[in-house]
């Protein structure tokens, strides 16, 4: 893979630490060669001071295009072939971007941001592991952050059914070290759909703010935005915030008024945010959210009313009792008299069928609360 001049000198401004707004001011009406010699003469008028003069050297650029090739991430500019369109039109597109993937396997495909909490608990772990499946299943592209918790539970329930693109943007370079379950991910991500960042490979220790500023490329690729877990002052806000800058509809799942991990959902709802209570609320808003655009393909319709997985799970129960204590569980741990009062079951039934489903791996039991087992 060989990058030409444009991506080159493309990926060398971006190395340089600019901010965003700078960078695309660096680029504005200017070829990006014409931008690096700009700097490098400490001409260019987004850099009166000459900042960057000293930073504009030519083995900067070589580098960068090197790690770039050898890592295979394409360059990609705004407004040329490759950029993703549902993000070119966006008033803080990134002027370049670096990609693993296809980035335009989200063209013309509906678009839901999946976002959370890191400390995730295996409630909100269920619902985006569910979640991203059934829309990927409805041939919606599945969109996060790549960040452990919710973030990968959408992601890896997408992967799992594997019947839309998928995509995930960072907040660090495309081949910044992570931990071995995330880096997988990132290479699953990859190979589904596309892995997008701001950050040419290489780049070592991003600011944390950065972090911030990614979110707003989840939004301006959504079409929906759904948070699934949220603390009252959670990293997902601020997508929340730059999805409300962009018109983009905010859907939130509730959960437990006793959870910490729910607060930030729960206010949501609160203020207006539209509920999610299973896949069929998130493809309604979705449907409104594009309808009037014919360039954006309409997500299937789902065959039954039923959790495609609920289905899967009473299927494989041992015996009808153990299927009717397995509709009654949820991945939010639960005491043995609620899976009586939901089943309406006998007591001594319950916990024989519980019991079965434990040991055909269908259910958990830890210290004495039951719920469907995590993926």
């Amino acid at each position: 893979m060989r990058l030409s001049d444009d991506e080159r000198y493309a990926a060398g401004l971006a190395s340089l630490g600019a901010g965003p707004n700078r960078l695309r001011r660096f680029l504005d009406g200017l070829a990006p060669a014409e931008a690096w010699a700009s700097l490098a003469r400490g001409e260019h008028a987004a850099d009166p001071e000459g900042a960057y003069r000293e930073k504009a050297l030519d083995d900067v650029v070589d580098a960068v295009a090197a790690s770039c090739e050898e890592n295979r991430v394409r360059v990609l500019l705004r407004g040329r072939p490759g950029y993703p369109a549902g993000l070119s039109e966006d008033h803080e597109a990134p002027a370049v971007l670096f990609a693993l993937g296809d980035p335009t396997c989200s063209d013309g495909v509906p678009r839901v941001t999946v976002v959370g909490t890191r400390a995730a608990t295996p409630y909100g772990l269920g619902v985006a592991s569910d979640l991203g499946r059934a829309l990927a299943e409805a041939g919606v592209v599945v969109i996060s952050g790549l960040a452990r918790g919710i973030d990968s539970a959408a992601h890896a329930g997408a992967l799992a059914d594997g019947s839309a693109p998928v995509i995930g943007v960072l907040g660090t370079g495309p081949d910044a070290p992570l931990p071995r379950s995330q880096a997988i991910l990132r290479g699953q991500v990859a190979g589904g759909g596309s892995v997008l960042s701001e950050f040419p490979p290489g780049t070592v220790g991003a600011p944390s703010w950065w972090f911030v500023i990614r979110n707003r490329v989840m939004a301006a690729l959504a079409h929906v935005v759904v948070v699934v877990e949220c603390h009252l002052r959670g990293g997902a806000l601020h997508t929340v915030k730059a999805a409300n800058d962009r018109g983009v509809q905010v859907a939130s799942v509730p959960g437990s008024v006793r959870s910490a991990a729910s607060a930030g959902t729960n206010a949501l709802l609160v203020d207006g945010a539209a509920p999610v209570r299973h896949i069929d609320d998130v493809l309604s808003a979705l449907e409104l959210a594009i309808a009037g655009r014919p360039e954006i393909a309409a997500p299937r319709s789902r065959v039954s009313s039923s959790s495609p997985s609920e289905v899967e799970r009473a299927v494989r129960a041992p015996n009808p009792a153990a299927a009717t204590v397995l509709l009654a569980l949820e991945h939010d741990p639960v005491a043995l008299d609620s899976v009586v009062r939901r089943s309406r079951m006998q007591l001594g039934d319950v916990a024989l069928a519980l019991e079965q489903l434990a040991d055909s791996g269908l259910a958990v039991c830890e210290s004495g609360w039951w719920s469907l087992p995590r993926r």
